[in-house]
C-alpha cells in the first residue's frame, strides 16, 4: 500500500502521518533542479517543456553530435531508441509520465557535466537537472530536454571533525543509514527516494528541524558547475554570495551541484507520537495545536492533518516527534489536549520509543525493508535491483502562515476538507510547526526567508495513476485560494507551484534582490533559467 493511502486511511503509526508533511514531498527535484516549462495544479504535463532546439541562429544537435556527447561521457547518456530510456525518463509522479527528453546524462564527475553544459550552450539545447526526480511541477524533465541526473554521484562520506561530505544525487535514505552509522544526522525529510540536493538548495523541512534547524541551515559548504563550465567551491569564505544563494534558492538557477557539506548532530534516542480524535472535535484540535505547535520545546516536532475521505468522515490525526523523553513528550501531549478550549482526550494514542535511525526507516515506509529494497527497482543509479518502492499521482500548493488561524479561518479549514470527502477528493492539509532553531536565522542570513512564520501548510490531493486530475485538481485550488487571505501569501519553494503568478515574492521575498545580483554574476546567459520560476 503507498504511503500517502496510508495517511488518508487514517494510517496506524506516526509515520504515515509524518509522510505526508515531510515525505515524497519535499523537493523540487534536483541537485540544483529542474529546467523546463510548468505545468499548473490542473494541467500537468500538457505545457512541461517543450523549448526549441536551434534557436538564436546555433545548429540543431544531430544524431551524430548526441552520439559524440555520448562518447565523451564517463557516464551513460541514454537516448530514446534505447531500452533504459523508458524507465530513466520517469519522474516519481506519475503525472509526468507524457514528458520525452531529448536524453539523460547520467553523469559521473564535474567534467561530465561541463561537457552536458557545453553542448548545451552550442546547440541551444535545453537543460533538466535532476537527483531524486520529485520535482512538483515536472521541472526535473521536460520536452526536448537533456536531463543531468546526479544520482551516480551519491557517496556519504564518514563524518570528520563534525563535517560529512555527501554526494548531490544520495537518496535520503542513504544518507541517513550512512551517517546513522556513525551515530549523527542532519536534519532532512522522510520520503527515502528525494535526492538530498533538491531538499537542501530549496530550504528542507524535516521532523529534526524544530531542534537542528533546516537542512540547508547545516550546509556549510557546496561544490557546483557553473554555466561556464568551471567546478566552484562555495562556502562563508569564498564565493559566499553563491553559498548564500544556495541556501533557499539553489534550485536550478546558479549551476549543477556536485557535493554538499554538512555539519552533523547528535542522532539519539527518539519518540514518535500519532494521535487521533472525532471529526467533532477537529476545531478544537486545530485551535489547541496552533498555540502548541509552534511554541514547544526545540526538541519536540509535530503536525496537524486533516484528511478528506470520499464518502466518509474526515479525520483529524497529530503526528508528533521529539528527540527529547518519553515522560517530556507524554505532558507535553496531555497540555495540547487539555489546555484550555482544548479538545480532550485522543480516541487513541500511540507513543512510541525508537532510536532515531530506525525513526527514520519507520516516516520512510521502511521498516519492514532492507536499505536496498528502499529504492526504486532497476539498474539505473539512484535504483536498486532489490528496489520494492513504486511512485504516485498528486499534486499539491501551500502557505506559510505568521499568526494563528482565527475561528473563521479554522471553519474554512474543515468547510475545504468536508466538501472534498463529499466530492470523492482523496485529499489532505497538514500544517506543519515551526519556530525553534528554524526562527532563529536571520530573515535574509539565507536566501530561505520564512523565518517568522508559526506554521507551514501543504494541501494535498492524490489519485490513481490512470485517473483524471480534474475534480482532484479543482479542489485543491479552490481550497488554496480560500485559505490565502488567512496567510501571509508567502509558499515554500521546495513545494514547487506552477500556478503562482507572485512566485518571486511569495518563494523569495526580500531575497530577490540580492538573488538577481548573484543570478547575474553566475549565469549571466541564462542557460539555466529554462523554467518559467528561474530567477
Amino acid at each position: 500500500m503507498k504511503r500517502r493511502t496510508l495517511l488518508q486511511a487514517g494510517g496506524t503509526l506516526a509515520a504515515t502521518s509524518v509522510a505526508w508533511a515531510t515525505g515524497c514531498d519535499t523537493t523540487k527535484g534536483g541537485a540544483g533542479a529542474a529546467a523546463s516549462t510548468g505545468a499548473g495544479a490542473g494541467n500537468a504535463g500538457t505545457n512541461a517543456a517543450s523549448a526549441p532546439a536551434g534557436a538564436l541562429g546555433k545548429s540543431r544537435a544531430t544524431a551524430s553530435s548526441w552520439t559524440a556527447l555520448g562518447k565523451s561521457l564517463d557516464g551513460k547518456l541514454i537516448r530514446a531508441s534505447d531500452a533504459a530510456y523508458a524507465t530513466a525518463r520517469r519522474l516519481y509522479n506519475t503525472r509526468y509520465d507524457s514528458l520525452k527528453p531529448s536524453a539523460i546524462a547520467y553523469v559521473q564527475h564535474p567534467s561530465d557535466i561541463a561537457e552536458c553544459l557545453a553542448f548545451a550552450r552550442r546547440y541551444d539545447t535545453p537543460v533538466a537537472i535532476r537527483s531524486g526526480g520529485h520535482s512538483y511541477a515536472g521541472w526535473s524533465s521536460g520536452n526536448g530536454r537533456l536531463i543531468i541526473d546526479v544520482s551516480a554521484l551519491s557517496k556519504v562520506g564518514a563524518p570528520s571533525g563534525g563535517i560529512t561530505r555527501i554526494g548531490a544525487g544520495a537518496k535520503l535514505i542513504d544518507v541517513y543509514e550512512g551517517l546513522g552509522a556513525h551515530g549523527v544526522t542532519i536534519p532532512g525529510g522522510s520520503c527515502p527516494t528525494v535526492g538530498i540536493s533538491g531538499l537542501t538548495l530549496g530550504g528542507g523541512h524535516g521532523v529534526a528541524s524544530r531542534a537542528y534547524g533546516l537542512t540547508c541551515d547545516s550546509l556549510v559548504g557546496a561544490t557546483l558547475v557553473t554555466a561556464d563550465g568551471k567546478t566552484v567551491d562555495c562556502d562563508k569564505s569564498q564565493h559566499s554570495d553563491l553559498f548564500w544563494a544556495l541556501r533557499g534558492a539553489g534550485n536550478g538557477n546558479f549551476g549543477v551541484v556536485t557535493e554538499l557539506r554538512f555539519r552533523t548532530h547528535p542522532a539519539p534516542r527518539a519518540v514518535m507520537a500519532y494521535l487521533t480524535w472525532p471529526w467533532s472535535k477537529a476545531a478544537k484540535v486545530v485551535a489547541s495545536w496552533q498555540k502548541w505547535g509552534p511554541t514547544q520545546a526545540d526538541e519536540i516536532w509535530s503536525s496537524c492533518h486533516l484528511d478528506a475521505r470520499p464518502g466518509g468522515t474526515p479525520g483529524v490525526s497529530v503526528a508528533a516527534f521529539s528527540l527529547g523523553s518519553y515522560s517530556d513528550l507524554k505532558n507535553a501531549l496531555d497540555k495540547l489536549a487539555d489546555q484550555p478550549g482544548g479538545p480532550g482526550p485522543a480516541t487513541s494514542v500511540r507513543l512510541t520509543p525508537t532510536s532515531y535511525l530506525d525513526a527514520m526507516e519507520a516516516y520512510a515506509g521502511c521498516s519492514s525493508k532492507s536499505t536496498a529494497q528502499c529504492h526504486m527497482p532497476g539498474t539505473l543509479p539512484g535504483h536498486t535491483g532489490p528496489g520494492q518502492l513504486g511512485r504516485e499521482t498528486y499534486a499539491a500548493r501551500s502557505h506559510f502562515f505568521d499568526r494563528s488561524l482565527s475561528a473563521a479561518g479554522i471553519q474554512t479549514l474543515m468547510a475545504q476538507i468536508e466538501t472534498g470527502g463529499r466530492k470523492g477528493v482523496n485529499g489532505n492539509v497538514a500544517l506543519t510547526a515551526l519556530g525553534g532553531a528554524i526562527n532563529r536565522v536571520g530573515r535574509t542570513d539565507t536566501a530561505f526567508v520564512h523565518r517568522g512564520s508559526r506554521f507551514l501548510a501543504q494541501y494535498l490531493t492524490s489519485w490513481p495513476a490512470n485517473g483524471s486530475p480534474g475534480s482532484r485538481t479543482a479542489w485543491l485550488n479552490s481550497f488554496h485560494s480560500a485559505m490565502r487571505r488567512h496567510s501571509s501569501g508567502a509558499a515554500y519553494q521546495n513545494y514547487t507551484d506552477p500556478a503562482l503568478t507572485d512566485w518571486k515574492s511569495a518563494y523569495y521575498g526580500p531575497a530577490a534582490g540580492r538573488l538577481a545580483q548573484v543570478k547575474q554574476s553566475y549565469d549571466p546567459q541564462r542557460l539555466f533559467s529554462t523554467f518559467p520560476q528561474a530567477l
